[in-house]
């Protein structure tokens, strides 16, 4: 288990202390049955946790957050957002959640590719300006969202909102971004191309296929198992149900690629 700087450091050890996980600094790597990670990279601890083919669950950015998004987090065993292994739960109680909104008519408004930061590491590496390029010859009507990162900050006020873009749009295009799940609770028809992206399970995939309007109940249900917040108590019988097949999957080595698209090793990248 590795904290890292005071944001992160507040969810690590949450989630950690839940599970009842050591601590270790990130130079000297203990062995242990489980490591936790705030974000999606090789380190050190990491590299050797994947030598030994334990379990990794890898804390990330929520979709929506509770009270504050500094302290709300999503989670997965052994890889990113969609990249990554979570349980069945559809047998649980209920976890509070964005209220869904009805499905728009996907031609009734304006078609919206979104952005997103070609470090993003949800692209894995694949060269995203290529597939934007591609999104705007095969839907040469569509708008262009820029991701604010990318937006010099001088220019931030020239910007339309993210909720009024999402009130008028009728079809979302994504690669792998949260906001592919934001437009899905919003009700609009989403293409997400990607299997890292949480919105792959109730979106269209391919920019030339007819966008669908699938039920979501299911979907948002197993988000919610996805967010914790600090201020509250992990089920950690949930988390641990999964613990076994994550193992097998460890020892497998089927991991997500955590190198941002190069050779995964499992050896030191970065520190």
């Amino acid at each position: 288990l590795r904290p890292t700087d005071s944001a992160t450091n507040k969810k690590v050890i949450h989630f950690g202390e839940a599970l009842g996980a050591e601590f270790s600094r990130r130079s000297s790597p203990i062995d242990c049955d489980l490591a936790i990670t705030a974000g999606f990279q090789i380190t050190k601890a990491m590299a050797d946790a994947m030598r030994r083919r334990i379990p990794i669950i890898v804390l990330e950015n929520p979709v929506w957050h509770y009270g504050t998004k500094s302290d709300t987090y999503s989670w997965a065993y052994n890889g990113l957002h969609g990249g990554g292994y979570v349980p069945a739960c559809g047998n649980l109680r209920g976890r509070p959640h964005p209220p869904l909104r009805p499905w728009k008519d996907w031609e009734s408004g304006d078609i919206t590719i979104f952005g997103q930061v070609p470090t993003d590491k949800n692209v894995r590496g694949e060269d995203i300006g290529a597939w934007f390029e591609q999104a705007r010859t095969v839907l040469p009507t569509a708008g262009f969202r820029e991701h604010p990162i990318l937006v010099p900050s001088k220019h931030w006020h020239e910007m339309e909102s993210f909720s009024d873009c999402l009130a008028r749009t009728s079809l979302a295009v994504t690669f792998t971004s949260t906001v592919g799940s934001e437009a899905v609770i919003a009700g609009i028809p989403t293409i997400a191309a990607r299997k890292g992206s949480l919105a792959y399970p109730v979106s269209s995939h391919s920019l030339s296929d007819k966008p669908i309007s699938p039920c979501r109940a299911e979907w948002i249900h197993g988000l919610s198992y996805r967010h914790w917040s600090v201020d509250e108590q992990v089920d950690v019988e949930y988390i641990l149900s999964g613990y076994d097949e994550a193992l097998a999957q460890a020892q497998r080595g089927e991991y997500d690629n955590m190198s941002n698209g190069r050779e995964q090793g499992p050896h030191y990248v970065t520190d």
